[in-house]
């Protein structure tokens, strides 16, 4: 967890977790092979998200897939 503030009004979380595309594949079925990602994807990076405590239950508000720009894992 990177940060908690359970002193707010509404509770709040922000979660870091590491992203992996390194065993992902995107596959053609038509053309019968894999597609390769874009030679400028990282293939681990820090995605982060942002959860609320309302009504005794944590609730995702936001997902950021990017972590922060440059943030690698």
């Amino acid at each position: 967890m990177s940060e908690l503030d359970m002193d707010a009004q509404t509770p709040t979380a922000t979660l870091s977790d590491c992203v992996d595309l390194s065993g992902y594949e995107t596959y053609d079925v038509k053309a019968k092979k894999a597609i390769p990602l874009p030679a400028q994807q990282p293939l681990r990076y820090v995605m982060t998200a942002t959860a609320q405590r309302w009504d005794g239950r944590w609730m995702v508000t936001d997902i950021d897939p990017q972590g922060g720009a440059g943030a690698t894992c």
